[in-house]
């Protein structure tokens, strides 16, 4: 069994013994329990993002996976991205993370873990603690537009960035219209986000390498 098995092996096991969910920790989180996305990219479909969310006695469990497999004329692979995390909360704080990814053949492995009053955060790149209030990257908690400081997802930097508010706007989801609030984020991560009324992510934009734009839509 390696680390990450472990680590989440003991965390199962403690579960029953933790306090019940809190309200901070239960925003954002949609009553299906999953937030499924189609990736698209210049009107083609590339890939799916999806993340499921599950109580487990007085934790929260968050399994996060990504696939996304952009394509030329004939079919020709030209980039791949598949990422698998798993993160834990406790009370509106993040207890663990564990993620393994594919970045279009660069590998990384990440291992984060509440030591101390503080993250412990581990991998190839870098060995590292972080302040224990850090928000991932995963954008689906909605708390991250307060933060200034975002931790990467994939190898673990720190990331400062700025968040601009831009209001209100209506966007389709699923077919119907939702009012969603719309965030710019820029600096270490570049990224447009729609949360709706009950702070549930439901649309969100990217641009690629190539500078091209990816839209994440919700199922």
């Amino acid at each position: 069994m390696n680390k990450f098995k472990q680590l989440f092996a003991v965390l199962a096991l403690l579960a029953p013994f933790l306090p019940l969910i809190s309200d901070a920790q239960a925003a954002g989180i949609p009553d299906s329990g999953v937030l499924s996305f189609t990736v698209m990219r210049k009107g083609a479909e590339i890939g799916t993002h999806t993340i499921r969310f599950k109580q487990r006695g007085g934790e929260l469990a968050v399994d996060i996976a990504t696939d996304i497999n952009v394509k030329i004329f004939l079919g020709i692979s030209v980039y791949h991205f598949k990422h698998q995390g798993q993160e834990r909360w406790r009370d509106g704080a993040l207890v663990a993370l564990a993620s393994t990814t594919d970045d279009d053949g660069a590998e990384h492995q990440l291992q984060v873990l509440f030591d101390g009053g503080a993250l412990k955060v581990e991998s190839g790149e870098r060995q590292q603690l972080s302040a224990a209030d850090i928000m991932p990257a995963s954008l689906w908690n909605v708390e991250l537009v307060k933060r200034g400081l975002l931790l990467n997802t994939l190898d673990g930097r720190e990331m400062r960035i700025y968040v601009a508010e831009q209001g209100l706007e209506s966007i389709e989801v699923m077919g119907d219209t939702v009012e969603a609030r719309h965030y710019v984020v820029s600096g270490g991560l570049e990224r447009e986000l729609w949360y709706d009324a009950k702070g549930v992510l439901v649309q969100y934009k990217l641009r690629g390498n190539d500078d091209s734009e990816v839209l994440y839509v919700l199922n």
